[in-house]
This record gives structure tokens, sequence and C-alpha cells, in this order.
């Protein structure tokens, strides 16, 4: 391989780019960064011709476009380049794929596609989970998606269906992915996959999905008249599978006697990426697969891959036999209503066993005989890389009088607990010995266990908005009588957050500027440390203090308030349900801090051109 210069005119895009979606905004930005500090990594390119065809680098090449376009980059600038002299299509492809991997996160699909690429010319799983830095497991639920219909690939790629609906639809043929698609239209994906996955493992199979002749069924059926269109279901299953298996036997008599070779499958879903398409007659073989629940589909004119046998293997789906249950789900539902009923019933005239189940419900310990179970609010998380503060130290010290005992409950965990809180709402304790440990605590502590376990999961309705309205938290903040000013002071995490004209305005209203004289002749690291200095100094000011002192004691910015106020003014009348404003994101900085904090800066633009 040889390093040199070429012109954009010079380069052309590989013909097939692993990477089927890029993000344009991402492209914007990885632009203007190549603008501001130039192309710091080479592409990777061979020569075809008098061109040079890109290995690796496309959204580099796409974003150096860009700017050529808008006239912001010379069309004649050189371009450095990494030779590949000996590079064959296989092995450009293969380093496509590699690289892509490596690099920016690939959507799940184009993931998919790219480890069924890397496998289909021989590479082992173990190969490709190295390359791409993910487990084995990840490879093979990714490799599932490569056999989706072209229709759900679509709505995946643009978003509109969640991954795990994705893989629910893997169940599925490739027919039946399409009416599950076109029968939940307009839905919302992101609550639909248990509900899809009901939909392709349904009890009774219809006589849609029989390949055997109607008349061989001699069983009963029952018809679905609130279907689409007036359903007949076959209710003795047993009698199904069997006239389907004799169906699949006799396609198979029928393909090979036309000197066809035949692979059956019988898996909930089928590797459709091992094989390609291929034209008739030249080596040419049939695939069928038959999912447990007896669902067929047959598709012909296909050739194998090059597939490592190891790796056709391990990425088979397991065959599970359908195993008849003594009751049917409908009655398995009734027959658990009226039991649970019942028990909620009794407990109505217990209230005091009730507070105990409630409290058991909330250690996480319920064994699915509840569904109250104990959330902890994420603010109990939010300190974990700094130092926390005195009222986490306090609710921390409370929860550390009850956590030993639960704490010799657990039944094994992989990562340590963050703290004592954690210990109690872990999820592996074993229900009978904290119902044991329950009923002993005196009545008192009881009470006091389960004030914890609900001040545990209560605050803020979300960490990511400024609460300005009418809610429930604010409600007992109010109630409360809640003042950050005993809780909280500015300091260098808060202010470095601000613009520097928020920073100007600060230092007026918190008596700052008193003693700092011209604020114009700050940059915005110096103000931020001058103010540092200015609340640390008077946050035990007296009363007698000068009045700057007491400003400075005394300040608080509106989000800290209940309501939060800030220049939007309040939310007024406001359900709790509805959406707050989006906090914005992290704000960049003026004109005239850039000069001062151009050292900062340097180092900053190194993922700019990793992908």
């Amino acid at each position: 391989m040889t390093i040199q210069t070429v012109t954009l005119s010079q380069l052309v895009p590989p013909p097939a780019n692993p990477r089927k979606a890029m993000d344009e905004a991402a492209l914007a930005g990885l632009a203007a960064s190549i603008h501001a500090d130039g192309l710091l990594q080479n592409l990777v390119v061979r020569k075809k011709g008098r061109k040079f065809e890109i290995i690796s680098g496309a959204r580099r090449f796409r974003a150096l476009q860009s700017l050529v376009g808008r006239g912001d980059w010379p069309k004649d600038a050189p371009i450095p380049v990494e030779v590949r002299e000996t590079l064959d299509d296989e092995g450009a492809s293969r380093l496509a794929l590699v690289e892509n991997i490596q690099r920016e996160a690939l959507q799940p699909l184009d993931e998919a596609d790219a480890f069924a690429s890397l496998l289909a010319r021989g590479a082992s799983l173990e190969d490709v989970a190295a390359k791409a830095g993910v487990s084995v497991l990840t490879v093979k639920r990714r490799l599932a998606l490569a056999s989706l219909c072209d229709e759900a690939k679509e709505q995946v790629r643009a978003g509109d269906m969640s991954l795990g609906c994705a893989e629910a639809l893997t169940l599925g043929t490739s027919d039946q992915q399409r009416a599950v698609l076109e029968r939940l239209a307009g839905q919302h994906w992101e609550a639909e996959p248990e509900t899809i996955r009901d939909m392709l493992a349904g009890e009774k199979p219809s006589r849609a999905e029989a390949i055997f002749p109607p008349e061989a069924y001699t069983g009963t059926v029952t018809t679905d008249l609130f279907s689409d269109e007036a359903e007949t279901l076959f209710n003795d299953v047993e009698q199904f599978l069997r006239l389907q298996e004799e169906a699949v036997a006799a396609l198979v008599a029928k393909h090979e006697a036309e000197g066809r070779w035949v692979e059956i499958i019988r898996a909930p879903y089928a590797q459709w990426w091992q094989f390609k398409e291929v034209a008739d007659g030249d080596g040419a073989g049939v695939v069928i697969h038959m999912t447990p629940t007896g669902r067929v589909e047959v598709r012909e004119n296909l050739a194998k891959r090059p597939v490592r046998p190891d790796v056709v293997e391990a990425t088979r789906a397991p065959a599970k036999p359908k195993v008849q249950a003594e009751y049917v789900a409908p009655v398995v539902r009734n027959l658990s209503a009226h039991k649970s009923l019942a028990v909620m019933a009794a407990l109505l005239e217990n209230p005091w066993k009730a507070r105990e189940i409630a409290v058991v419900q909330m250690l996480n310990a319920s064994d699915w005989t509840g569904r109250v179970t104990l959330d902890p609010h994420p603010a109990l998380a939010a300190f974990e890389e700094t130092e926390a503060p005195a009222t986490f130290r306090r609710i921390e010290a409370e929860c550390a009088a009850f956590a030993a005992p639960f704490r010799e409950m657990e039944k094994g965990y992989a990562r340590a607990m963050r703290g004592n809180w954690e210990w109690l709402a872990a999820q592996a304790k074993d229900p009978v010995k904290v119902y044991e440990a329950v009923k002993a605590m005196p009545d008192p502590e009881l009470e006091r266990l389960h004030t914890l376990l609900t001040v545990l999961t209560f605050g803020q309705g979300s960490l990511d908005t400024l609460d300005r309205g009418r809610s429930l938290f604010n409600a007992v903040a109010g109630d409360l009588g809640i003042d950050m000013r005993g809780h909280w002071r500015p300091d260098e995490a808060f202010l470095s957050k601000r613009r520097k004209d928020q920073l100007v305005e600060i230092a007026k209203e918190s008596g700052a500027s008193i003693r700092m004289g011209a604020l114009k002749d700050y940059s915005k690291a110096t103000l931020v440390e001058a103010l540092v200095k200015h609340f640390e100094r008077t946050k035990a000011a007296p009363d007698e203090a000068p009045d700057y002192d007491l400003k400075g004691r005394d300040w608080l910015p509106g989000a800290m308030l209940f309501p939060a106020v800030t220049a939007e003014g309040p939310v007024e009348d406001s359900p709790p349900w509805e959406d707050a404003p989006e906090a914005e994101e992290e704000p960049g900085e003026d004109a005239d801090d850039i000069e001062d904090e151009a050292a900062e800066a340097e180092g900053e633009t190194a993922f700019e051109h990793a992908a």
C-alpha cells in the first residue's frame, strides 16, 4: 500500500456501501469539522482505471462533495489517500464491511447485512463478533433481522418500527410478516412486540396456512367472524400438523424428481441470508421452512452460500416442539382472574395484611403475585460519578438501617450495587424469606420501611425537563416548604454550562459584580472562577453583611423554584401528564469566548473523521 494525494474528481464512491442509511445532520457536522480543521484521516482506495474507488471513507467523500458544492472547499485541493495496490473485489468488499462495523455504529439492519455478508464469505461467528466489538449472541440476533421481508426492513430503516417489533416479526414467514404490517399499519410500534408474537404464534392454525387439500382434514373447525375476513381455524392441531408434514414430504419428492436438491428447515425462523437466488437449472435448489406451529414457506431457485458448517449450526433457530397445554389460554386467564379477585376481596377485610404485602411487593419480591414493584427514582443514581449532596446521604443512611437483612437474601448479582438504596430495590430476593422478615418487624419499624420505600420512588417526573407547571411534584414540594437555598449552591458544574451573557447577568443579580469591576474584561473561564469564589464566600453571610453579600447568599436560579421559572414563563394549569418542553442541549460558546478557550478545544474534533 502507498500514500499519495488525488483530487476529488479522481475519486468514485464504492459500488456497494454497507451503510445504507446516513445521518444527514451527522454529515453536516462532519463537513463543518473538515472545513475548520482539514481532513485528519486518509481515505482508503484502490485503482480503477484512471480513477480511485473508495473502500473506506464514503462519509468523508460525501462531506467533501458538499463543501465543494457550496464553495467552501477547492475542487482541485489535494486529498490524501492510502492506495491498496493488490486488493481484489472480494477483499475490497470485506475491508469495507469491517471498516463500517468498527466505525460509527451502523443501523441494526445495516449491521445485520454486514454480519451476513462476512459469514457468507466463510468467516466464523467469533471473528465477526471480535471485529464488531459485540457478543456472539448479538451477531445471532442481528442475523435474524437479515431475513425480514423488504417491507419490514423499510419501516425499520425509516424509524417507523422498533427493534423489538422487528425481532418479533422474524417468527413469521414473509407473507405473514406482510399481513401483520398491514393489520397494524399506523399503530405505535414501540408498544407492539408482544402483540406481534401473539399474532404469529396463535394456538389454532388457519385454513390459509394449510398446504394440503382442505378435504383431507376431517376434524372440527371454528370460524372467526371478528377477523377482517371470516377465517376458518382448525381445532385439531395435531391432525393439522400431520397433514402439513405429509404435504411437505410430497413437495420434497416432487422437487427431487425434477432434479433439484431440497433442504427442510424446521425452526421458528429461517436464516435466508445463507442462500442466494440463482437461475433455474444452474444448480438451483429448494428450501422449505416449516415452523413449530406448522406454517410453511417454500423458496425455489436458491443456491447455498459458502457459510462455515459450524456457523450454520450455531445460527440455526432451535425448533421447540409444541406442547399441548392442559388448559387453553382463555380458560387459564379466567380461572386466574377469579382467584385473584377472591384474594383481593379478602385483603380488603385485612388492611394490615395488605400493608405487609405492599411492602413485599415494593421490595420487588412478589414472585409474580402482584404488579406493584419498587422503581427507584433516577435521581438516586444521578451522582454516581460526582460527590453526592447531603440530601442523598440522608436517604442513603435511612436505607442502610434496613438493607442488611435483605442483602443476605440476594441470589447473586453480576455487578456491584451503587448503594443501600439499590439493595432494597434489587429484584432477586427470595419472596418467602422477605415475607418472613416483614412479618417479624415491629409495627413502627414496618411503617418506617413503608414510608422509605415510597420515598425512593417519588421525585420530579422527568430529570430531562424543567417542571414549570401544575404537577404532583411541585404541589408536594410546596406543601413541604422546600427551599433549595438550604440544599444547593451554584458551583462550577452549574456555572460552566451557562453562556457568557448569562454569567454576566448572574454576576449582577448576585452582587458579585460589585467586587469584580468591568465584566466585559472577563473571559467565560475567568467569570466562572470568580463567581464560584463569590458564592462560596457568601454562603454563610450573616444578616448584617453588606447587601451584595446577602444577594450572593440568597441568589437562586429560577429553575430551582417549585414550579421552575424560566424566560418562557410558567405553564398555566397544565396537567402533569403533558410533556414539558425539553431542556436545551449543552450551550455553545459565544464569539467572545472562542479565542479564550481555543486551547481547551484542541483534540476535541478527533471523532470527526473516524468514519
